[in-house]
């Protein structure tokens, strides 16, 4: 089993009717990354059983991921290289 990831139980659900409709067995959980401690933070992690080229087809349909996941952004948002200055609101 391998498991595919999901911020929302609702997108989680969609897929798990769509596979079992094709006969996959499914088993959703919830499961904290390190540092998590507020229960709705945790991610919805979904074990598919047997996993295939079919589900990894599905996964980006319905807004999971896995780890490695080649989707997700390579490199971080660029952030600024220094402090900036407020305006002073006289100035506006």
């Amino acid at each position: 089993m391998s498991a595919i990831y999901f911020d929302s139980a609702d997108d989680a659900v969609e897929l798990i009717g769509a596979l079992e409709a094709e006969g996959y067995t499914t088993t959703l959980t919830r499961e904290a990354f390190a540092g998590e401690e507020d229960w709705d933070d945790r991610a919805w992690v979904l074990l598919v059983e047997p996993f295939d080229d079919r589900v990894v087809e599905m996964v980006d349909v319905y807004g999971g991921w896995m780890p490695g996941d080649e989707h997700l952004p390579a490199e971080p948002t660029e952030l600024p290289g220094g402090p900036q200055r407020l305006k002073n609101p006289r100035d506006l």
